[in-house]
């Protein structure tokens, strides 16, 4: 049985990012599902992870690029994570919060400073707390936690792969 190489490897996780993305996209589109800045932040990390696995499968393979590209891509999980993490504990124990949607991020980016965006966004609103959609009895955000928390794994097998991979001195 043939092993995929790194290359074909992360050209199977771009499909799969590529594939989550678009479906995001039908649902916002068609569906109506307007996204709160917690879900603006986790496409944004996960469209990073694309162009992660899209460098993993155009670079040419040595072990310090299979070892940058893997952790970076681990980084980029593991704070897409974070975020749909938040959000799913927002919508499992909600805060007091007001009904109003909040403001958008590009607004809160535009008026406040970074780290008052930060802030605003991880206090949650109104909006990141609603459950509009499920499949399987889970809501969007813990299906995107259990999807960061997948590419996660594949990037710490691919990470593990780029340090067995033989260094350009050993070609």
């Amino acid at each position: 049985m043939k092993i995929l190489s790194l290359r074909q490897t992360y050209f199977l996780g771009l499909l799969w990012v590529i594939g989550l993305l678009l479906i995001s996209y039908y649902l916002q589109t068609h569906d109506g599902m307007i996204p709160c800045p917690l879900c603006i932040l986790q496409r944004i990390a996960m469209c990073l992870l694309g162009f992660c696995f899209l460098i993993g499968t155009l670079m040419t393979t040595t072990r310090l690029k299979s070892i940058l590209v893997g952790c970076v891509s681990c980084f980029i999980s593991i704070l897409g994570i974070v975020l749909s993490g938040r959000q799913v504990w927002l919508q499992q124990l909600p805060p007091n919060l007001t009904a109003d949607c909040g403001a958008s991020l590009d607004y809160l980016l535009h008026v406040l400073p970074l780290d008052q965006v930060v802030q605003k966004i991880f206090q949650g609103t109104a909006e990141c707390s609603e459950i509009n959609w499920q499949f399987l009895h889970l809501s969007l955000a813990e299906w995107s936690l259990f999807t960061f928390f997948y590419l996660l794994v594949f990037s710490l097998f691919q990470l593990k792969r780029g340090f067995r991979y033989p260094s350009s001195s050993d070609i």
